[in-house]
């Protein structure tokens, strides 16, 4: 007698951690407010205090580790060239080693995934505890955050890693931006 049977392979669950390019806002590490649109990666200023704490301070550079999961809410989208805020930022972070007049160039270019945050206590564990009592009710099964002037605090984290060029002192310097997201 034959007998068959199924195989269910189980893929990754709603949400993940990513290791992105972060900045502090007064509060947590927070993922760098991307935006696209039209093959254009930028930063967002909107809902955010993205520009006074990384474009008009200068030589800040991005963290790594932000304290919040993630849901993956696109397939990948294809980046074609900058936006004036993203280099505008490059900018301020490289003040004082970054060559007047040098270009800031796409050497490799990425795809991104567009993400929303979710909320950090319902989904992170804390010190290795697996549970959470509060009194208030998650959002739905989504756990998300924020609101309209924050765009629900969605943003854009690389599928693939971004590589750009600058000079420096003559020399030509590669950064490369790049996320791992991290099952949770």
């Amino acid at each position: 007698m034959l007998r068959s049977y199924a195989i269910r392979k189980e893929g990754m669950t709603t949400f993940t951690k990513p290791e992105s390019a972060t900045y502090y806002n007064g509060t947590n590490d927070v993922l760098f407010p991307f935006s696209y649109s039209n093959g254009v990666l930028d930063i967002s200023y909107a809902g955010n205090d993205f520009k006074a704490i990384m474009v008009d301070s200068l030589n800040q550079s991005p963290d790594n580790e932000p304290e919040t999961a993630v849901r993956v809410l696109s397939g990948p989208y294809l980046v074609s060239s900058l936006g004036d805020h993203f280099k505008e930022y490059i900018r301020a972070w490289r003040d004082g080693s970054i060559d007047a007049g040098s270009p800031i160039l796409i050497h490799i270019a990425p795809q991104l995934l567009l993400v929303q945050e979710a909320s950090n206590d319902l989904v992170n564990s804390i010190s290795g505890v697996s549970y959470l009592i509060s009194t208030e009710a998650p959002s739905g099964d989504a756990y998300i955050t924020g609101n309209g002037t924050d765009r629900y605090r969605t943003t854009y984290v690389f599928k693939t890693p971004l590589t750009i060029s600058i000079v420096e002192s003559g020399v030509v310097q590669y950064i490369t931006f790049r996320t791992i997201l991290d099952q949770e």
